[in-house]
């Protein structure tokens, strides 16, 4: 029987690392052609394979330091992984509130879950459910400040929880520091999808007046309520701060990158080149080791 020679290597996941298995992205086609702003952030994203320095906050998250001072970065199988598993996301994200789903013109909104989206970056198990080496790469991306993560879930009316998808925001600075779109371009872009969206559900309103009505009417009853001292509440989804991470430790390195990557943007965005927002970046914040002491002292 033939077996892959990349099994035995190490890294026991077949990953070639001169040829990354970018055939594992699995986006759904659509008719209508991606956004030039979503092909870009694509891109860069593909390039951080080849390029970590992109992304110092995710290269670098064992936070060691090589020999000659340089920091040491992740393996390729693991920056393959981030990469198919940031792509599938890019894919799937709202971009009017950068939240993680698909809106409806009903006004309603789905979030994807993470086996949504582990399908489309095509690491999945054998019984379609996300694979571990999924799991690591969706972690390296929260700690490295790619997003955060809401949980959140339904009371029902035995008083019992019903969890739902985790609402995942993406990081607006994370997306300016791939260095695909500045702030003002894709401020632009996230004007015109909300526009778009509410084109949207202002035909919904027009084509299916019976719900749209019927939502107004239970608010002024709502409001007549109140007038007359009946306090009733709407059903909502609970949602939770976000999702802190499990280890004390790793949960700090996610607020240092973030701290990083919000200075990184605010640098990048005043025209300095990558070598001096890397220095400033060195000066400002030094060591993780001595920010985190400074910060838990």
């Amino acid at each position: 029987m033939q077996t892959n020679k990349y099994v035995a290597s190490g890294n026991r996941c077949g990953h070639d690392p001169k040829n990354p298995a970018w055939h594992l992205y699995n986006a759904k086609q659509t008719k209508n052609m991606i956004p030039h702003v979503i092909r870009k952030l694509h891109e860069k994203a593909v390039c951080y394979y080849e390029s970590p320095q992109l992304l110092p906050t995710l290269a670098n998250l064992n936070g060691k330091i090589n020999q000659d001072g340089q920091p040491r970065l992740n393996r390729s199988e693991a920056r393959e992984a981030d990469v198919l598993v940031l792509c599938a996301i890019l894919n799937m994200t709202e971009y009017a509130t950068l939240r993680v789903g698909t809106p409806l013109p009903n006004g309603d909104f789905i979030p994807r879950s993470c086996a949504e989206i582990a399908k489309v970056a095509g690491l999945v198990r054998e019984d379609g459910d996300p694979s571990q080496r999924f799991w690591r790469a969706f972690r390296r991306l929260k700690l490295a400040g790619a997003f955060s993560m809401h949980r959140q879930y339904q009371e029902m009316p035995d008083g019992s929880k019903r969890a739902r998808p985790a609402i995942k925001n993406l990081n607006l600075h994370f997306l300016v520091s791939l260095g695909a779109v500045g702030y003002e371009q894709l401020k632009k872009f996230r004007t015109w999808c909300s526009n778009k969206l509410k084109k949207a559900r202002s035909k919904f309103r027009e084509e299916f007046p019976t719900q749209n009505d019927a939502k107004h009417a239970r608010n002024r009853l709502r409001m007549s309520q109140l007038t007359a001292g009946v306090n009733t509440h709407a059903f909502k989804t609970k949602r939770s701060k976000s999702v802190a991470d499990c280890d004390e430790n790793k949960e700090l390195r996610r607020m240092y990158n973030l701290e990083q990557i919000a200075a990184t943007s605010e640098l990048m965005a005043s025209g300095m080149s990558g070598a001096d927002v890397r220095a400033e970046l060195k000066r400002r914040f030094g060591s993780f080791e001595a920010w985190a002491k400074a910060k838990t002292s």
